[in-house]
């Protein structure tokens, strides 16, 4: 051996092993391959830097490395911080609590002493302890506490009551429990929050329950294209996808690009989820569904994970369908800009869906996402190869009404008098889930009467119900509101039954329905186009309420016009500033311009005041001219309080004859 290397043990080492070295070596191996096994973890090696023989050359290998193993991962800043605050709290309630616990300092004294001072008379009260052997003097500057042989016990206490001193008995061992649970029961405490702490803030727990939702549900929906009804155009655009999961090799046949995904775009209500699940249930693959609003999270990471798994568990599934609803709450567009925590993990939770989504290529996977908000949603989303395709859901029109009337009552008792087609005139602008309701509400209905079967009525009761509210027969009414609600709710009624450009009436109620004091219901259509003869109509209904209650009160105005006047303003405004219906010309004046004023601004407003002017006049002659129609109409709302369409039309048969027999 060279005498240089007995000089230095780095090279020594290095050069020639000793014995204890190499079985530390074989401990090493062994420990590596105990833990690897129970644990799962992997080692990792740590270079000590100041150690000289690890640096290059230093050793046999080049450096000296010892094994060190990560049994989980590391803290964040943020579960550091939340650790330590805790930690801190704990133990400052253990002090405090022992502090709070802790026996009033007192003063040892021997046996002599303590009998000197009994003996003295200075003694205003005792206490033996049996279980220390030691008894507690009271004196007038404090305790002091002696300590006694346990054979001296009985001639203490014949000292004690000697000299008329009160003497009491300590139960031994209850102030040790009590200071036991008064210590130590905070500190358990705050460390059981600790651990709930840290176990939330971990990326993993906190998945865990959204993540067995979210993958619980990848089983084949029992919901056909049958089951969807109102929504032909939609369901044609998606039978292309289902004929793809049934039969690929058919579109890789003629080299057709496999789609990818798409969007569904409607309001709500109108059967997104539903044209999904029946994609799926179509072609019987399992279905995967969640919630845009799941994915974001206020824990980095969190979204990002749930993305990864939501993906991983259907692609075990070769073939399935992944449904993302309210899909604008994740991929709204990235606004480039500095973001704080919350806009961050929702970036970095859409970028992880980007990546998600191209790695289906060469699989039989298929997105479909839902919203109703297209305008708001990242391009990256929506480009070719992405969810390129979008598929519009609007409401159903009268024939889809009618057709999703019938597959909600089709399991229904309904009795032969209900007409489906015609409770569809009346429903204009409500959606698949509004006519379910409809049809679930007439059910109820016709539970609370005892009925066996859901009549028409029960169906009419049900419609007004989710169109206007529910009936509030509680309320408080007046003589004077209802006969002005009456001729009010009339003045409408007849102007609609009377004008043959206005929409026909449905039915007509002074019974107080939400907020409003008395409705009446139009039947509305499915008209895309609104001609100007039809919008100066629904301008004159709507102020043939004001003009019926002047007729009642003899000109005098109620704030019960008031939102017949903001409609109609609405209305008329429209027709100046984007409808180019009047003399104000063909261009369109925005919201800003109107309400920043000018001489634009002016004009426009002249114009639709000379609109509601004119409808005004109209109404007011109207129901002049039909005087006793009104009053009859009125008189039979104050008496029946709710009148449908016929009832109405009778009424006015009636009067007119009387008139002309007169």
């Amino acid at each position: 051996m060279n005498p240089e290397d007995l000089t230095n043990p780095a090279r020594t080492s290095a050069t020639e092993p000793s014995a204890v070295d190499v079985r530390a070596g074989q401990l090493t191996d062994q420990l590596t391959d105990q833990l690897r096994e129970h644990h799962g973890a992997e080692p990792r090696t740590i270079e000590h830097t100041g150690d000289p023989a690890s640096r290059p050359g230093g050793g046999s290998s080049g450096a000296a490395k010892e094994r060190a193993f990560r049994l989980g991962p590391r803290p964040t800043r943020r579960q550091a911080l939340v650790a330590a605050v805790v930690v801190l709290l704990a133990v400052g309630g253990a002090v405090t609590a022992g502090w709070l616990t802790r026996a009033p300092a007192v003063e040892e004294v021997t046996l002599t002493q303590a009998l000197g001072l009994i003996e003295a008379g200075d003694v205003t009260a005792a206490t033996l302890d049996d279980a220390s052997a030691t008894v507690t003097l009271t004196l007038a500057r404090g305790d002091v506490r002696a300590a006694y042989p346990a054979a001296y016990a009985d001639e203490l206490t014949t000292r004690l009551v000697d000299e008329d001193v009160p003497l009491a008995t300590a139960a031994g061992g209850s102030d040790l429990g009590r200071d036991a649970l008064m210590t130590l029961g905070p500190l358990v405490l705050i460390l059981g929050v600790l651990v709930w702490a840290v176990r939330k803030a971990s990326p993993a727990g906190a998945f865990g329950g959204a993540k067995k939702k979210a993958l619980t549900s990848g089983e084949v929906p029992e919901v056909t294209f049958a089951d969807v009804a109102g929504a032909d155009e939609a369901v044609d655009q998606l039978r292309e996808m289902v004929q793809f999961l049934r039969e690929p090799e058919r579109f890789e046949a003629v080299g057709a690009r496999r789609p990818r995904g798409a969007l569904l775009v409607g309001p709500p209500g109108t059967g997104k989820t539903l044209l999904a699940r029946a994609v799926a249930g179509e072609a019987g693959v399992p279905f995967f569904a969640l919630a845009g609003s799941d994915f974001v999270e206020t824990f980095v990471g969190v979204g990002a994970r749930r993305v990864r798994d939501l993906f991983a568990e259907a692609r075990k599934a070769e073939r399935a369908i992944i449904f993302i609803d309210e899909i604008d709450a994740v991929g709204r567009t990235r606004s480039g800009a500095a973001t704080n925590g919350g806009e961050g993990e929702r970036e970095n939770t859409l970028i992880s869906l980007l990546n998600e989504m191209d790695g289906f290529a060469g699989s039989s996977i298929i997105v479909l996402a839902a919203t109703n908000r297209p305008d708001i949603l990242d391009s990256a989303l929506t480009r070719p190869g992405r969810l390129d395709r979008q598929v519009h859901v609007p409401n159903p029109d009268r024939r889809g009404r009618t057709l999703i009337l019938q597959v909600h009552a089709r399991s229904k008792p309904v009795a032969d008098d209900v007409d489906l087609v015609q409770i569809a005139r009346q429903t204009p602008g409500m959606s698949g889930a509004d006519l379910a309701a409809v049809v679930n509400e007439a059910c109820m209905e016709a539970a609370r009467r005892g009925a066996t079967l859901v009549d028409a009525s029960c169906f009419q009761a049900a419609v007004a119900t989710v169109a206007m509210g529910r009936a509030r027969t509680s309320a408080l009414v007046t003589d004077f509101d209802r006969r002005v609600t009456a001729w009010h709710e009339a003045g409408h009624t007849v102007a609609a039954a009377l004008l043959p450009d206005a929409d026909d009436p449905v039915s007509v109620t002074i019974v107080p329905r939400g907020p409003a004091g008395g409705v009446t219901w139009m039947s509305g259509n499915d008209d895309i186009f609104l001609p100007k003869k039809k919008a100066l109509a629904q301008l004159v209904v709507a102020m043939a309420g004001r003009a019926a209650e002047e007729r009642l009160l003899d000109g005098e105005h109620t704030q019960g016009a008031m939102g017949d006047l903001q409609h109609a303003t609405g209305l008329a405004t429209a027709m100046v500033t984007k409808y180019g219906m009047t003399e104000f010309g063909y261009a369109q004046v925005d919201d800003d311009t109107l309400r920043v004023g000018g001489q634009v601004a002016a004009q426009a407003h002249a114009q639709v005041d000379a609109l509601l002017r004119d409808a005004h006049a109209t109404a007011t002659a109207l129901v002049a001219e039909n005087a006793e129609v009104l009053d009859a109409v009125a008189e039979a709302l104050l008496v029946e309080e709710t009148l449908s369409v016929g009832r109405v039309r009778q009424i006015v048969e009636e009067t007119r004859s009387r008139a002309v027999a007169a």
